[in-house]
């Protein structure tokens, strides 16, 4: 089966005072190649990590460190992924406060629905008995 490319929900970035480590995971067949760009730009060996890995022929995973990213108020670091098919991204804005993607802002939602659906639940209980 051939597919295009995309970026799995388990693509993520943390940050340390000191460093920057992201990893994005990319499924498609053929098998993808992964492009990094720091604000806009095709990252630059020299002032980054980049590692890659296959776990198989049709997933690859690459990780991204950057020393230092508190000296920068604000980075936006983009993992694009190509094969014949199609190609994909995600984006990850980074500030020296926080880090977060586009799969983190889900969260609060998340944990919303779980509070009603729990008072939902303690309010059905109450008035069966």
């Amino acid at each position: 089966m051939i597919d295009p490319p995309q970026i799995l929900f388990s693509s993520h970035c943390t940050s340390t005072e000191s460093q920057l480590n992201c990893s994005c995971e990319t499924l498609g067949n053929p098998s993808p190649n992964i492009q990094w760009y720091l604000n806009g730009l095709t990252v630059n060996h020299s002032k980054c990590e980049i590692f890659s890995e296959t776990l198989n022929r049709t997933i690859l995973r690459s990780f991204f460190t950057l020393n230092q990213p508190h000296k920068k108020n604000h980075l936006t670091l983009i993992c694009r992924t190509v094969n014949s098919l199609g190609s994909a991204s995600q984006q990850f804005c980074v500030s020296s406060q926080q880090v977060s993607t586009e799969h983190q802002l889900l969260y609060p939602a998340i944990i919303s629905t779980l509070g009603v659906l729990l008072l939902a639940l303690l309010l059905c209980v109450f008035f069966i008995r």
